[in-house]
């Protein structure tokens, strides 16, 4: 047998082996997804951060997400999702991230890097919502003092009685995996939205979904009661 066709039974046998690892991933995601039970008794969507810091020009913050907001759309995706989920019924808890030196304890615990950028700083636009996010349907948690949305918040009373709770908001590898793992550490099952949130590096975005639940906004709409 020459070299020619022992080199090509090879890449068939490659391909052939490519097809099944890749049916078998789709087939264990789609039973993921059709196992979805979502209503509003059992589920909440919590925002973390969409706030102006990140999602206007002007700033640091918002250089380093500016290319997968405007790439996937996820502002505008995010309140659409978020309009259609009011309209359901599903309650919305934001968690926004607010550096007020006038409160000096909460100041203290602040992270550094945010105090030190003067980022989210309150009664200024950097603590202000992303214009048409928030409702005033919504919840807003309080007290807040970590890039883990339930450091020092009510957060997790909050959610208390919701099985699952679908997560968006940034960054994506920083405060939103990071309340995450608090939540799941206390039996919720989340799911990030991942058209709904953001990082600096689209690796770093792919790498944080596949460590976690994610469902883009269009695909919880066609599950959600």
């Amino acid at each position: 047998m020459s070299q020619t066709i022992e080199l090509m039974i090879q890449k068939i046998k490659f391909s052939l082996l490519m097809a099944t690892i890749l049916n078998s991933s789709l087939a264990f995601s789609q039973n993921v997804y059709d196992s979805l039970q979502l209503d509003s008794s059992n589920t909440a969507i919590i925002v973390i951060e969409f706030q102006k810091t990140w999602t206007q020009k002007g700033n640091f913050l918002n250089r380093l997400i500016r290319k997968p907001l405007r790439k996937n759309k996820i502002i505008p995706k995010t309140k659409s999702f978020l309009d259609s989920a009011r309209q359901r019924g599903y309650t919305i808890i934001h968690t926004p991230l607010i550096l007020d030196k006038n409160n000096k304890e909460e100041y203290r615990k602040m992270p550094f890097m945010p105090k030190l950028m003067g980022a989210f700083t309150a009664n200024t636009w950097k603590a202000e919502f992303e214009e048409g996010i928030r409702k005033d349907t919504d919840i807003v948690a309080v007290g807040r003092t970590g890039f883990d949305a339930c450091e020092g918040s009510n957060l997790q009373e909050l959610v208390q009685g919701y099985q699952n709770l679908l997560v968006a908001g940034f960054l994506t590898d920083q405060c939103v995996e990071a309340t995450m793992k608090t939540l799941k550490k206390n039996g919720h099952n989340c799911i990030m939205i991942s058209n709904g949130t953001a990082t600096n590096f689209k690796s770093v975005q792919r790498k944080v979904e596949k460590r976690n639940h994610s469902i883009k906004t269009d695909e919880l709409l066609t599950v959600m009661n």
